[in-house]
């Protein structure tokens, strides 16, 4: 009985063990194998979630593309600089060639805006109706964004034979550019 006795508390010893390594080593196993699928679960799903990210690059690559080609002249438009005098000279040159007299072209100071600055010009000059018409037409055509913020027009007192009034001429214009 005596083997008996010990071999049942051999039995009990190893039934002891196989519950604690159940206990302690299996089941926390358990959990940390659980806590590493619910991460793979998360890691599935962001990498799924960019997977839908990457798949829409291409068309926005194709759109990039397409606004660099329709901007390309931006900059031309809107210069880093100033350009004051080349501006300038192109403006006196629309004076001369519509032949107005009393031509007087005042810069005045620049002034920052939020993306651009702004450069006011005030012009003073006398000529008449169908010939100030053709330089506001230039003016609008320019490569250089340019737009007239003020306009005064007076007329002169003309002979009665006279088709074309003549007319005394005051505008600001604004030139606009980036910061140099």
């Amino acid at each position: 009985m005596k083997l008996e006795k010990d071999t049942w508390i051999v039995i009990g010893i190893l039934a002891v063990m196989v519950v604690g390594s159940v206990v302690f080593v299996y089941r926390s196993q358990g959990k940390r194998l659980a806590e590493f699928e619910a991460q793979v679960v998360a890691i599935e799903a962001t990498v799924k979630t960019q997977a839908q990210t990457v798949a829409s690059f291409p068309g926005l690559v194709k759109q990039i593309q397409s606004m660099r080609a329709r901007y390309k002249n931006f900059d031309r438009r809107l210069p880093v600089r100033q350009e004051l005098g080349g501006f300038l000279k192109e403006l006196s040159g629309y004076l001369g060639d519509e032949n107005f007299s009393d031509q007087l072209i005042e810069p005045g100071s620049p002034t920052r805006e939020e993306l651009f600055h702004t450069l006011p010009i005030i012009m003073r000059f006398r000529g008449c109706y169908l010939k100030s018409v053709d330089f506001f037409k230039r003016i609008g055509e320019m490569e250089r964004l340019t737009r007239i913020q003020k306009l005064k027009i007076t007329k002169q007192p003309t002979k009665d034979d006279q088709d074309d009034p003549t007319l005394d001429i005051e505008l600001q214009l604004n030139i606009y550019f980036t910061e140099s």
